[in-house]
């Protein structure tokens, strides 16, 4: 019973900072990206690797739509790739990625690996050219100091294509908690209750469903995925962070039931969906090498999935410390 109670009470104080921290638009510290980017029509997956040679390819202003920086009438998939410093200042933040608005459909890599996607790309087309697009970038993912590439994988289908407003930049938020398993990135992903062969498809986590290819979807879904422990930290307290997650779930580690939030099974409506989801890990359920977790969630409408914030373990102790310490200063304030 203490065990879950401790789970309350920690749940609330991270939903308090974690909603603030998304939706905050005036960073702590922050990086412009807009200007002229490398820009190709077209379409190769090795486009996204960092260590590919866009020296050849012409420059086009971002943002803006391409049709006006020399392609009009252009119609179809391009690759927008940018090379960027942040300093050392924005480490041990929350960091995300805003492209603003991008018509129709993006998918975004940062140095080689995919954090995000909006839309839905051909052969199952869904638009969302009135989307802002806003992106949390993975700890760990970013060389402070040194250069990082973004490459941006937009498809239109007709009218106006590109990157076209907003601000482009990279923000850093308050302060965070660093993960000492951070598990944000491409998980398994496959609709109803039990993993199908068939079904399962690669979600990016943080992400709603909606906006990854399962446009309109509820009901039940599965992600899963297996992640090395080192063996350090076996024996060590730890806390799952799942994020914010629409609307109930399970969390199953080594087919063990660590913790849920809402009503999964009898699918009983409550606003479990605003919750973000903080769980003590058992004594012994971890071991050290490889592990299997799954994620069982139940949407009852609207947008589904795992939705925003940070999703990994990190030491149970420094969690404590962390929230005391926010909520202490908050208090301050």
């Amino acid at each position: 019973m203490k065990r879950f109670l401790f789970v309350i009470w920690i749940a609330g104080l991270v939903g308090i900072a974690g909603l603030k921290g998304w939706s905050n638009d005036r960073y702590e510290l922050e990086k412009s990206l807009s200007g002229y980017w490398h820009f190709k029509i077209g379409d190769s997956p090795e486009w996204a690797r960092p260590d590919f040679d866009d020296s050849g390819w012409q420059e086009i202003r971002v943002p803006e739509r391409w049709e006006e920086e020399g392609y009009p009438g252009y119609d179809g998939f391009a690759w927008y790739r940018c090379r960027f410093q942040v300093s050392e200042a924005f480490s041990e933040r929350d960091l995300f990625l805003e492209l603003g608005y991008i018509d129709d459909v993006d998918e975004v890599f940062l140095n080689g690996l995919k954090i995000g996607q909006t839309g839905t790309f051909p052969p199952h087309y869904s638009t969302a050219y009135n989307a802002f697009r806003k992106y949390r970038i993975p700890a760990g993912l970013v060389h402070f100091g040194g250069s990082n590439v973004l490459a941006v994988r937009v498809y239109d289908s007709q009218l106006e294509g590109g990157i076209v407003k907003g601000n482009i930049r990279v923000g850093a938020a308050e302060k965070s908690i660093r993960l000492d398993v951070d598990l944000c990135g491409s998980w398994n992903f496959s609709t109803g209750r039990k993993a199908s062969s068939s079904g399962k498809t690669t979600l990016v986590v943080p992400g709603n469903w909606e906006n990854q290819g399962f446009y309109d979807y509820d009901g039940y879904a599965l992600y899963t995925r297996t992640f090395t422990l080192p063996a350090s930290l076996s024996k060590t307290p730890m806390v799952f962070l799942a994020g914010r997650i629409d609307d109930y779930d399970q969390v199953w580690i080594n087919e063990t039931l660590i913790g849920q939030t809402g009503d999964y099974e009898t699918r009983r409506q409550s606003d479990a969906y605003t919750e973000f989801r903080n769980y003590v890990v058992p004594p012994g359920v971890l071991k050290p090498g490889e592990n299997q977790i799954e994620i069982r969630i139940y949407d009852r409408t609207g947008e589904g999935g795992i939705i925003e914030g940070a999703v990994g373990l990190v030491n149970q102790e420094r969690f404590i410390r962390f929230w005391k310490e926010k909520r202490t200063n908050r208090n301050t304030l």
